[in-house]
């Protein structure tokens, strides 16, 4: 019981907090007017988080996910494939899929994450880390086709971890999308083209 209450004392938070940014920016928005938009005791939520920067964390890891739950994304039935397919082709397919289903559950978190740190240290701190960490989801992806013996074989695999980096990223995800260069079908087939181009090597069954 008492964490079921946790668990939707954080989520009423998280609530509050999203549509807050997205309404006042990152800048423009308090822990206590968040507090006060969850109906929730300013104090309460300082038990929960205890920086702006702590409840933005938190919130940018909840998006990217869907809910709450303490599992991985690479562990998501919804992109095991990704690691585990048995063609190149298909793993590309899964990963562009969880890609854009992470993009289009997190999107306003990271527009947020990306203002916060132009505007804040610890903020910036917080996106550097986050720029790392999809680094290494990058290089999983590329050394997993890489022993099961799908990767191109003609570019260096730092080349190819870079790329699918930068394809993935939320800036480029923002650019293709928000001036409606992209729908998200189409941010969906650009990132699997771009990955497949990029990264597979061709076999009959990908051909």
């Amino acid at each position: 019981m008492r964490r079921a209450r946790a668990l939707e004392t954080e989520r009423r938070i998280l609530q509050a907090a999203d549509a807050l940014f997205a309404e006042r920016g990152y800048v423009g928005t308090s822990l206590a007017a968040i507090a006060e938009r969850a109906d929730i005791n300013a104090r309460t939520l300082y038990k929960v988080f205890d920086s702006k920067v702590a409840l933005l964390s938190r919130l940018v890891d909840v998006s990217i996910v869907g809910d709450h739950a303490d599992v991985a994304v690479s562990e998501r039935p919804w992109a095991t494939g990704a690691f585990e397919g048995e063609t190149g082709a298909e793993r590309v397919r899964v990963f562009a899929a969880a890609v854009r289903r992470i993009m289009e559950s997190a999107g306003p978190a990271f527009r947020t994450a990306a203002q916060a740190a132009a505007a804040d240290e610890q903020a910036a701190a917080l996106w550097r880390t986050g720029q790392s960490h999809r680094y290494d989801d990058a290089a999983a992806f590329v050394m997993s086709l890489e022993r099961a013996g799908l990767l191109r074989s003609d570019r260096a695999r730092e080349h190819a971890i870079a790329t699918v980096w930068l394809a993935t990223s939320p800036e480029t995800f923002i650019q293709l999308t928000d001036g409606r260069v992209l729908t998200l079908d189409g941010y969906e087939r650009w990132l699997e083209q771009t990955l497949a181009d990029a990264v597979l090597r061709i076999t009959p069954s990908d051909a």
